[in-house]
């Protein structure tokens, strides 16, 4: 998704519902070292039809390598070293639902979107 589609997809969501929250997110990844930022996303919650929703659009570094690290002696753990880019950076849209059992969001399934 590009920034002018969330831009336009924000103008709608305006238009038709209630915002309840707007703001700037960090994205972390989970690292060797510990979490690490790398990224920021912009996000929007707001009361739909189907509950409350939360759309985030993001802005993070590309995935460049992805390495396994692990020893096949017992007790010792596996880990997974990750490699981002310096310059690039790829473009995220996230949709989440709030599911009042657990009182946290749910990622929805892109899949499950029909067209």
């Amino acid at each position: 998704m590009s920034p002018d589609k969330w831009e336009q997809i924000k103008e709608n969501i305006k238009r038709q519902f209630t915002i309840e929250e707007t703001g700037r997110e960090d994205l972390l990844a989970e690292t060797g070292e510990g979490e690490v930022k790398i990224g920021e996303a912009e996000f929007m919650i707001f009361a739909s039809p189907l509950g409350r929703l939360k759309l985030q659009f993001g802005n993070k570094a590309k995935l460049e390598d992805k390495q396994y690290h692990y020893s096949h002696r017992a007790g010792t753990g596996a880990r997974v070293e990750y490699k981002f880019s310096d310059s690039e950076t790829v473009n995220t849209f996230k949709a989440f639902k709030w599911d009042e059992p657990s009182d946290d969001w749910r990622e929805i399934d892109a899949d499950k979107f029909s067209f």
